[in-house]
């Protein structure tokens, strides 16, 4: 049958199972309910946002559908009040949505919410003076609503906390009902600034990001959580805990059908127009394709490929057909360049605006997409952020000031003179380059200064001994050496992992990457866990820059007698490229890397000596077989990482890839589908080979389905684990400590290292956006040679815990 009449056929039969069959809590035809309370008049310590927020956010949820229970530096009298006209407004099936703005604190694990007339002499005054989460959480979950949101801006400094025993700051974690999500504004433990506007940080990104048309909650409250990550520069990150069993969208419904595919129609002359422009590959080639299928299945990745392209001779590239991304903004980094083979460039392009929101991302995107669907909608963005600064108009029309500042930074390093810098700053006083051009001012001002002459090699670098890393020390001061790593430790954030014993090892129907049982994990075993602390993320690129200009190191990829990274080619090859190491790990022009990225293209070699400086030994033999395992911050043992992975599930993958009856059926209508290539929930779960590497690459061992990012993406932009990791499976593969062995026969059982067996070759784990499908599972191990590097391969730290 074929897919379209298939799909037909679907949508009939759930028209005839009639109304009570409901697919997903679309936007707007549920009974909406939301408890807002905003405390800001307290008698110790008053905030000045929380009303503002608490005002907004009941206007925005009104337009929004929503019967609103109000209150306003709730006092204590009020508290039944306002929990009684909750309960009485929700009914079952509800949608029932509790948002707060001011003071919160912890007692004994417990949240509680003071209101502003508490006065809170000791802990065991708080629970009689305050709103309690708990209270809110029974209200929702005993009458019945079907959807439970709550989100809470109330990570302030506790003004309470010289009277009592407890120092806790922030909020505790709450174990969230079933149905029910909630989103706090920082880290559970953390504290969250009032914010210098009209609107608390966390509050105003809330309210610029959900009423985003066809946007689920989850990925909404994912968005609001970069914005806030941006404009706090790191210090303030929101946190979700729970989830919803449906779907829940604030406004509108999905951009596309539940089951009709959300692409262009597929046909068999499109694909042949588009291989034979792929093959071609010139401007005037991907201008044909477009002429003849502007709207075709490849139209977005032509325009992509346009964008990079220079015009043919004779001729320009045709306005109606392109919108070329400006070379200004690529350099510029305004906006993350849209991955080769995104079929929707436009949407790609705007979800990234979303997300962050400022009104240079809105004008990057007009430059783009001038014609494109949402270019209304940044403009209207563009008008609301001028009457919110004061400015009485905003330029949205192409103009070069975009664009000038990086190219005067640009300058700044070529010249690389006191000169160049300091004409940067001028011109760029507090430009997004200044602190950059500052410190590179101080250091030329240093070398000048120094006795001995400072050597810059832009001619081959030296080459390391044999079986040592050779390292060069710039006469930089130590003051300066120490500042970096101490900010490298500062920057750090682990979660803490209670210890526990787990049953380690795949099970005896687990497939290895050759199709047969994957022997390697084998045979499974029980392994106690001690407490440790794991870093929430792969070590990222800024944090690995802080070592190198510390000490000047030279990564095994840079210096080694054959330098160079492993990165991938068509038809999945790999190649050693001898200009690709952890600066440019090879993504090509169109996915550049930033710091947020995972570093990667880093040897065994190379982790042991950052783990050394870290550790404030940076003289420490590098290769040593044991060097980083008694040290403060080290690699995971192998048992260490596979518990963090799983996050206390025992099904080969931490996410359920079984799909459900609307799965299934999807699954026989996407194109490409075949009973042999089943789609994969993978893909919403974590960065893994998909259809955009497919696409670019010919990568022939992919999962079938689409993520839309072929190479590795910042950490946090997939969802985290049980344990609140990001990462564990996918985006970069990780090195652990434990020398290679073939199983697990022999493995320890109190998950230490292993450091017996091939110690020449360690232990990898995770799998990456490049691995086989067989490498995504929580049990899945491979190794490599220790100074192997590749640009799918970094780390993550962990320490054991600290008493």
């Amino acid at each position: 049958m074929p897919w379209r009449a298939l799909i037909t056929a679907v949508l009939c039969a759930l028209w005839l199972a009639g109304p009570g069959l409901v697919l997903a809590q679309s936007g707007g035809n549920e009974h909406r309910v939301a408890l807002i309370v905003g405390n800001a008049s307290y008698k110790q310590s008053p905030l000045r946002n929380p009303v503002n927020d608490a005002r907004a956010m009941r206007d925005k949820l009104k337009r929004m559908g929503f019967q609103v229970v109000y209150f306003e530096n709730l006092q204590v009298r009020q508290v039944g009040s306002a929990l009684r006209e909750f309960r009485n407004a929700i009914r079952p099936g509800s949608v029932a949505l509790f948002f707060y703005a001011g003071h919160g604190l912890q007692v004994r694990g417990e949240n509680y919410l003071p209101t502003v007339d508490a006065e809170l002499a000791s802990e065991e005054d708080v629970p009689y003076q305050a709103l309690s989460l708990s209270a809110v959480l029974n209200t929702m979950e005993d009458s019945k609503a079907a959807v439970n949101l709550v989100l809470l801006d109330a990570c302030r400094n506790n003004p309470f906390a010289r009277n009592f025993r407890s120092q806790a700051q922030g909020l505790a974690r709450v174990q969230a009902p079933s149905g029910t999500l909630i989103h706090y504004a920082t880290r559970p433990g953390s504290v969250a600034e009032d914010g210098g506007g009209q609107h608390g940080t966390y509050t105003d990104a809330l309210l610029k990001q959900i009423d985003e048309q066809g946007v689920p909650i989850e990925t909404s409250l994912k968005r609001v959580t970069i914005r806030v990550r941006e404009v706090t520069k790191g210090k303030q990150e929101p946190w979700m805990e729970g989830s919803l069993t449906g779907d829940f969208y604030f406004a509108g419904q999905p951009s596309a059908p539940l089951l009709a595919p959300a692409v262009p129609v597929h046909s068999a002359s499109d694909e042949a127009a588009w291989l034979a422009s792929e093959s071609i590959g010139t401007a005037a080639a991907y201008q044909a394709y477009l002429a003849e299928y502007p709207q075709g299945l490849y139209a977005a990745a032509a325009r992509i490929k346009l964008a990079g392209l220079s015009a043919p001779a004779g001729g320009g590239v045709t306005p109606a057909l392109v919108s070329p991304l400006p070379a200004a903004t690529d350099s510029s980094g305004v906006l993350d360049p849209v991955p080769a083979g995104t079929r929707d460039a436009d949407g790609f392009t705007w979800r990234d605006v979303q997300a962050r929101g400022g009104s240079e991302h809105y004008e990057a995107y007009l430059q783009r997409f001038p014609r494109g669907r949402y270019a209304a909608a940044a403009r209207t963005a563009l008008r609301r952020l001028a009457a919110a600064s004061g400015t009485s108009t905003i330029a949205v029309a192409p103009t070069p000031t975009l664009g000038a500042e990086p190219q005067a930074w640009e300058a700044a390093l070529q010249g690389h003179s006191l000169t160049a810098y300091q004409a940067y700053l001028q011109a760029y006083p507090k430009g997004r380059y200044a602190g950059q051009a500052q410190a590179a001012i101080v250091a030329l001002r240093q070398a000048a200064a120094e006795p001995a002459p400072v050597v810059v090699a832009l001619a081959p670098r030296p080459q390391p001994q044999p079986q040592q890393q050779q390292q060069q020390q710039r006469q930089l001061p130590s003051a300066e050496r120490e500042a970096l790593r101490t900010a490298a430790l500062r920057e750090l954030s682990l979660a803490r992992l209670t210890g526990a014993d787990f049953t380690m090892g795949a099970e005896a129907d687990e497939q290895g990457e050759d199709g047969q049982p994957d022997t390697t994990a084998q045979p499974t075993r029980t392994v106690r866990v001690a407490n440790f602390e794991m870093a929430y993320y792969e070590l990222k690129v800024g944090q690995f820059r802080k070592f190198v200009d510390a000490t000047d190191y030279l990564t095994e990829a840079e210096g080694a007698a054959k330098p160079g990274c492993h990165v991938p080619t068509r038809g999945g090859r790999w190649e050693l490229r001898a200009d690709a190491n952890w600066r440019d790990p090879g993504y090509g022009a169109n996915h550049k890397q930033t710091d947020g990225h995972p570093v990667v293209c880093v040897s065994w070699n190379d982790v042991q000596a950052y783990l050394q400086w870290l550790n404030g030994n940076p003289s420490a033999n590098a290769g040593s077989a044991t060097s980083g395992t008694t040290e403060r911050y080290r690699l995971p043992s192998e048992a260490e990482w596979e518990f963090a992975a799983r996050g206390g599930t025992t099904t080969p993958r931490p996410w359920n890839e079984a799909p459900g009856f609307f799965g299934r059926i999807w699954g026989v209508a996407r194109l490409g589908s075949k009973p042999e290539r089943p789609v994969s929930r993978s893909c919403g779960y974590a960065n893994v080979a998909d259809d955009a590497l497919r696409t670019l690459l010919d990568w022939p061992d992919t999962l079938n389905c689409a993520d839309s990012y072929p190479y590795a993406v910042p950490g946090g932009y997939f969802s985290d684990n049980n344990f609140d990791l990001y990462d564990m499976i996918g985006n970069a593969a990780e090195w652990v400590q434990d020398c290679w062995n073939p199983n697990h026969q022999t493995a320890p059982r109190d998950a230490r290292a292993r450091h017996s067996g091939d110690c020449t070759r360690r232990v990898v784990r995770g799998g990456s956006w490049a691995s086989p499908t067989a490498s995504i599972r929580s049990a899945a191990r491979t190794n490599q040679p220790h100074a192997y590097r590749a640009s799918d391969l970094g780390f993550r730290l962990v320490r054991s815990a600290q008493p």
